[in-house]
C-alpha cells in the first residue's frame, strides 16, 4: 500500500493497493495542494503535507473498504454459487456501451438511434468519471449519481424531450445489463420524466404543395425525394432507402417495412408519384441492393445534412424561410412562413417546416378530407391512434371551425354566415402548375377556378354629361 502522484498528468492523489493478488492504482479523490517535492519520501511545503495526510487517510479507508467488500462479496458469491452454480459477475463501465449494443433484439436498431444512444451513454460515463473517479464498475453506480447527472442535464438547458429521451435510454441500458452487472436494482428507477412544451410542425396547404413541387423541378436531384415524401408520408430515411422490389406499379401500391417502428405499410401510388417512380425504374441498377433512388441513398448514408440543405433551398424558393435571414426587404415581403420557432427552453430553435412536415401535411389533409383514421395508420405505420392525433393531425383554425360548423346542430352553431371568398392572387408558379395539370376531363374545372380568382373587371363608366 503506497501513495502516488502523476506529475504533469493529474492533479489527484493515487493509491496503490493489492486486490486478489493483483496490484491496482485507484484515484483517491484528494487534490494535490501546495508544491510537491522532487521525491515523495522527502517533505514538501505545509499545504502539500496536509493533502498527503488526507490522501493517506483515504488510502487506508480504501484498503479497509476493499477488505470488507471482499468479505461481503465472497459471502454473496458463496450464496449465489450454492443457488445457481455460477459466480456473480460485474461489468466495467468502459464496456457498458459495447455490451449493450451486442444484446440480442427482436429487430436491429437503426444507425441513427445507435449513434444517439452511444452519445448519451458516453456523456453519462464522462459525468460519472468526473463526479466520482473511484467508480469503475457498473454495480458501483448508485441512484444519487444518476440524479446528479439528470440535474446537470437540466442545467445544461436541454429541452424536456431531450431530457426524457436521455433518461429513458439510460434507464433501459441499465435494466438490460442489470443481471450481467450484478445490480440489485436499477439506479435510474424512480427518477421522473419532465413535462415541457411540445412544438408541432406546420402542415402545408394544397396550394403550397403545388408551389413546392414547381420550385423543386429546378433541382433534378432533390425533386424525387420531395415528391415521394409528399405523396407517401414516408420518413426521409425510408424514402431514400426505398427498394425497387417494394414498388408495384401494376397494382399501384408501395409495400415497405418502416425503419423506425418496423411496421409494414401499404401506400397507394398517386399520378404525381407514378411519374417519378417510372422514371426511376427506367434507370439501370449495377448491383444489389437495388435502391430506387441510389444517389439519394448514398447521400443519406454519408451526408444526410446535404439532403436537409437541398430541401431547405426548395422551401426558400417557395417562400418558406426565417424572415430574419431575408437578404432584402423584397424577399421578406414575399415570405410565406417561418421554418423555425423559438423555445422557452432548449439549446436550439424548434424546426416547424422541414421534410417531416410533408408527413404531417399528408395526415392532416387526409383526416380533414374524411379519410378514416385506420386507413391513415395503414399508410403511416403508427401503432396507436393517439400519436397520429396528437403529433400529426394539425388542421388550421379555419378548417377546424368549418368542420365543426358543418357537423354540429344548427341550434348550437347557428346559420352559416355568408363569407365572401377572398380572391388570392395567382402566383406564376401556381398558375403554371395548374395549367400543366389540365386534361380533357379537368380543363373546365381548372379554368373556372382560375377565372374565379381573377380580380373583377372595372365597372363601365357611363357618361351622363347633358348634351347641349
Amino acid at each position: 500500500m503506497a501513495l502516488e502522484i502523476q506529475k504533469g498528468r493529474s492533479k489527484w492523489w493515487y493509491g496503490r493497493v493489492a486486490v486478489n493478488g493483483a496490484s491496482i492504482v485507484r484515484n483517491l479523490g484528494v487534490l494535490i495542494q501546495g508544491t510537491p517535492p522532487r521525491k515523495l519520501r522527502k517533505l514538501g511545503d505545509i499545504p502539500f503535507e496536509r493533502s498527503r495526510a488526507k490522501a493517506q487517510a483515504a488510502l487506508e479507508k480504501l484498503q479497509i473498504d476493499l477488505k470488507s467488500r471482499r468479505s461481503a462479496e465472497e459471502l454473496v458469491q458463496t450464496i449465489h454459487e450454492i443457488r445457481t452454480g455460477a459466480r456473480v459477475s460485474t461489468l466495467p463501465l468502459v464496456e457498458v456501451c459495447a455490451r449493450w449494443k451486442d444484446l440480442p433484439r427482436r429487430r436491429p436498431l437503426s444507425d441513427s438511434y445507435l449513434a444517439q444512444a452511444e452519445s448519451r451513454i458516453e456523456r453519462f460515463l464522462k459525468f460519472v468519471k468526473a463526479a466520482n473517479p473511484a467508480i469503475h464498475d457498473m454495480d458501483q453506480v448508485q441512484s444519487p449519481v444518476c440524479r446528479a447527472f439528470c440535474q446537470a442535464e437540466t442545467k445544461r438547458g436541454v429541452t424536456a424531450k431531450t431530457y426524457n429521451n436521455t433518461l429513458i435510454c439510460l434507464r433501459s441500458v441499465f435494466q438490460s445489463l442489470r443481471k450481467e452487472a450484478g445490480l440489485s436494482e436499477n439506479p435510474f428507477d424512480g427518477i421522473p420524466t419532465q413535462e415541457g412544451e411540445t412544438v408541432f410542425r406546420h402542415p402545408f396547404t394544397a396550394e403550397e404543395l403545388g408551389i413546392l413541387v414547381e420550385k423543386a423541378k429546378a433541382n433534378e436531384f432533390i425533386y424525387p425525394l420531395i415528391v415521394t415524401g409528399m405523396c407517401t408520408a414516408m420518413r426521409r430515411g425510408d424514402c431514400c432507402t426505398l427498394l425497387r422490389e417494394s414498388v408495384d406499379l401494376k397494382t399501384g401500391f408501395i409495400k415497405v417495412k418502416t425503419s423506425k417502428t418496423g411496421e409494414y405499410v401499404q401506400i397507394p401510388i398517386f399520378p404525381l408519384l407514378r411519374d417519378v417512380l417510372e422514371k426511376a425504374m427506367e434507370k439501370p441498377v449495377e448491383r444489389p441492393p437495388h435502391y430506387l433512388f441510389p444517389d439519394l441513398e448514398a447521400r443519406y448514408r454519408v451526408t444526410p445534412d446535404y439532403l436537409t440543405d437541398r430541401v431547405r433551398d426548395v422551401m426558400r424558393a417557395a417562400g418558406f424561410f426565417d424572415t430574419a435571414d431575408a437578404v432584402d426587404e423584397e424577399e421578406k415581403n414575399h415570405a410565406r412562413g417561418e421554418i423555425h420557432q423559438e423555445r422557452t427552453t432548449g439549446l436550439r430553435r424548434a424546426s416547424v417546416r422541414d421534410f417531416h412536415s410533408f408527413r404531417v401535411t399528408w395526415v392532416t389533409l387526409a383526416l380533414s378530407a374524411g379519410v378514416p383514421l385506420e386507413i391513415v395508420q395503414k399508410v403511416t405505420g403508427h401503432r396507436t391512434a393517439s400519436i397520429v392525433m396528437k403529433h400529426y393531425f394539425q388542421p388550421g383554425q379555419e378548417d377546424f371551425r368549418r368542420t365543426l360548423a358543418g357537423k354540429m346542430p344548427a341550434l348550437l352553431v347557428g346559420p352559416e354566415p355568408r363569407i365572401e371568398p377572398k380572391v388570392a392572387p395567382l402566383d406564376p408558379a401556381e398558375l403554371r402548375t395548374k395549367l400543366t395539370a389540365m386534361s380533357s376531363k379537368t380543363w373546365k374545372k381548372i379554368r373556372d377556378e382560375l377565372l374565379s380568382r381573377l380580380p373583377a373587371p372595372p365597372a363601365a363608366v357611363v357618361d351622363v354629361t347633358p348634351t347641349s
